[in-house]
């Protein structure tokens, strides 16, 4: 667990400095939500999806494009042959981008708060919660696709590929279960069903607790199983 904190530390000292990491964690969340506010008359009614999308994709590429870059520098090569293992060497990915996963999860809150006026039904801790599990498990998506990419274009080209059928069968313009069956059976294999799922239920009320729970459960599961492929991965790596 050591060699997984000293990684995670690396990631956080070497990001600090990253003028568009940042920007994409601190700025663009509050620009996007500023925009959506002025767009929509009635922003809550479309906040829960809105929200997911943006937490999902921003964190995706957030994840992606750092961990490419830790190799491109010969960073992730050099932690390779050291003695920290494979799932240190995972864990402290997930950590270091789980802690900036964690302040965009936080600026998207506050941005949404102060530009749509949300309220939510069922607490802001439980918001939060759902917000942050979704944006976990876009990161280790992140850091498993972006092993398969030689470059930042590569890593953009898995976006039409994985993040897009997610944004249209996820619940984004029609519910899961209205539609066809083949395509709702796909939606449920998808993480971002579910992060819209917690998030209607936690905005708006909308479906039951149970609901809740089971979003909550299959978040976490995609996170874990993510990471495990990202661990088996790198057999090929090292």
């Amino acid at each position: 667990m050591n060699g997984a904190q000293a990684v995670s530390l690396r990631i956080l000292m070497t990001l600090r400095g990253d003028k568009r990491t940042l920007g994409l964690i601190l700025v663009v969340p509050v620009v996007l939500i500023y925009l959506l506010s002025e767009v929509f008359e009635r922003p809550t009614e479309v906040a829960p999806v809105l929200l997911a999308v943006f937490v999902f994709m921003l964190t995706y590429i957030l994840t992606a494009i750092g961990f490419l870059r830790e190799r491109q520098a010969g960073t992730f090569e050099r932690v390779l042959v050291s003695p920290i293992s494979r799932l240190e060497l995972v864990l402290g990915y997930v950590l270091g981008y789980g802690l900036l996963a964690t302040a965009l999860s936080l600026v998207v809150l506050g941005a949404s708060v102060h530009f749509f006026e949300l309220e939510f039904e069922h607490g802001v801790a439980l918001f939060f919660l759902v917000e942050w599990l979704g944006a976990l498990s876009a990161l280790a998506i992140g850091i498993l696709l972006s092993l398969f990419a030689q470059n930042e274009f590569q890593v953009m080209q898995f976006i039409p590929v994985v993040i897009s059928p997610q944004i249209i069968l996820g619940g984004t313009f029609m519910p899961v279960e209205d539609l066809p069956f083949a395509l709702e059976v796909l939606a449920r294999v998808m993480p971002l069903t579910y992060l819209i799922q917690g998030m209607n239920y936690v905005v708006l009320d909308v479906g039951s607790a149970r609901d809740l729970w089971v979003a909550v459960v299959a978040l976490l599961f995609f996170t874990e199983l993510s990471a495990i492929a990202a661990n088996e991965t790198l057999r090929r790596v090292r």
